[in-house]
């Protein structure tokens, strides 16, 4: 069977609107989770960094504008004065043009919800390009847009990560326009994809950019077989102009950006290997992949890094769709290259925890310069939704249903394990070391975050249970709509 066509031949259920119901959907979820927006209050909490940076510095570029009719190249207010224009709080995002007509919280509120809802809705079109069902691209978004780590990013109030994470999806699918597609459409798409991410945030801008480097090769070298050697360099060529447009467009944060480093506290590297890798992605936080709240935040947290205010949770019964979408031979290509990008940057993401990051600090320009490599996470979460939206359409399948059973058995013991507090007895343990190496007081931290740890994995093996029931007992039994909706709302 050809990857360029569908898994299967007539999908179980098809909306006469798709991607308008596709897009409810996307806005269900955030528009809950931002209902403090509604009643006037402020999306970003006591630890944001909105609180001690972003607000006041939005807040003084906009009256500053409104003033003197023209934007500040110096902001003297922050520390001994910093540029205003070199890469700091993505100055010239195109958001940042509301905060001249609405305060900047309104601003900030409206940007994390809408870029929430086009996260999911941007996966949603790649997954569809790549001839998955509307199901499972409607699985897929959901399972990207509220992932751990992307959801979580108003606790920090990280707005240009999420600008960033939000351009991904997007650009791959300028990428699939572009190269296998062949529509013209896909360049500039791509230059604009491009530009949002550099102005939003350069170390996610950094590792976007190779994740996409590596599915165009994808694209050229495994999805055109028909196409001559020249046709497909020019295409690769066009897209690399494509590319390079997109940092003409940046130029205005990316030349003063390039200017400063040399003035900055990082001009000669991030205090070397360890500083580098601070924030990375410990193994202590592996199991929340798996299991909600498993190492906490905030004052519960009792991992090995100094703090943690966001989540790495991924979703038990996505990474179980996951590993049944991995498992599809007629996508083989496609699982092994974007499956061989989720490992490069999951790697990327743990650190110092293996040793792989020594050499890739050692190699890539200006990995020097920065550090918290776990935020490189955003690019396993779309390669773990993409894999999920093939598994929907895997489960929807002939072989789907004796996938169902072991999910459901798994399900039902994560959620028995969990009542009986033996994740939380792991926690403990963890703590423990980790306490006697750091001397913080990571098992009082671990006790006090017990009910949440348990709570966590009963809804996390809860909700894999469902998804099994959904697909094993009840497919067939609920109608082709009822079905896929209430998939969706088990997922998310």
């Amino acid at each position: 069977m050809n990857e360029r066509e569908p898994l299967a031949a007539t999908p179980p259920y098809e909306p006469r609107r798709p991607t308008l119901l596709a897009t409810a959907a996307f806005t269900l979820w955030p528009a809950l989770l931002s209902l403090p927006m509604l009643r006037g209050l402020w999306l970003a909490d006591s630890w944001s960094d909105q609180y001690t940076g972003g607000f006041a510095w939005h807040t003084w570029s906009a009256e500053w504008f409104r003033r003197l009719g023209h934007l500040p190249l110096w902001d003297p207010e922050v520390f001994g004065g910093l540029p205003f224009a070199a890469g700091h709080g993505n100055a010239f995002y195109p958001t940042w043009l509301l905060r001249f007509v609405i305060p900047v919280t309104t601003t900030g509120n409206l940007s994390f919800f809408v870029h929430y809802v086009l996260a999911g809705l941007f996966t949603y079109l790649l997954l569809r390009r790549l001839r998955v069902s509307w199901t499972g691209s409607v699985i897929a978004g959901l399972a990207y847009e509220l992932s751990g780590l992307i959801a979580s990013y108003p606790s920090p109030g990280h707005d240009g990560k999420l600008f960033a994470s939000t351009a991904l999806p997007l650009t791959f699918l300028a990428l699939v326009l572009a190269l296998r597609d062949r529509r013209p459409e896909g360049y500039p798409l791509l230059a604009a994809a491009v530009a949002l991410t550099l102005l939003g945030h350069f170390q996610l801008a950094y590792y976007l950019l190779i994740a996409a480097g590596l599915f165009a090769l994808y694209l050229t070298f495994e999805e055109a077989p028909d196409a001559r050697g020249g046709a497909r360099l020019l295409r690769l060529g066009l897209a690399l102009g494509a590319v390079l447009l997109g940092f003409g467009i940046a130029a205005i944060e990316i030349v003063p950006f390039f200017g400063y480093i040399s003035f900055s506290p990082r001009a000669g590297g991030y205090y070397g290997f360890a500083g580098s890798t601070s924030y990375a992605i410990p193994w202590d936080h592996v199991l929340e992949f798996f299991l909600k709240n498993f190492v906490g935040s905030r004052d519960t947290y009792w991992g090995s890094n100094p703090l943690k205010l966001h989540s790495e949770y991924l979703g038990l019964p996505v990474i179980a769709l996951a590993v049944l979408g991995a498992a599809t031979r007629e996508r083989r290509r496609l699982i092994v290259w974007v499956g061989g990008i989720g490992l490069l940057f999951l790697l990327i993401s743990l650190g110092a925890a293996t040793p792989f990051y020594k050499l890739w600090w050692t190699l890539m320009p200006l990995v020097s310069k920065t550090r918290a490599p776990g935020m490189a996470f955003f690019v396993v979460a779309l390669v773990t939704a993409v894999f999920a939206g093939l598994g929907v359409d895997r489960a929807l399948g002939k072989d789907g249903r004796r996938a169902m059973t072991p999910m459901l058995i798994i399900g039902a013991m994560v959620a028995l394990l969990a009542v009986t507090g033996a994740w939380g007895h792991i926690a403990e343990r963890l703590a423990s070391g980790i306490q006697t190496a750091s001397g913080r007081a990571a098992v009082a931290a671990a006790q006090a975050q017990q009910s949440a740890i348990m709570w966590g994995a009963v809804g996390s093996g809860a909700a894999l249970a469902a998804t099994a029931a959904l697909f094993g007992l009840a497919q067939g039994r609920l109608t082709p709509r009822l079905g896929p909706l209430t998939l969706a709302l088990v997922v998310g």
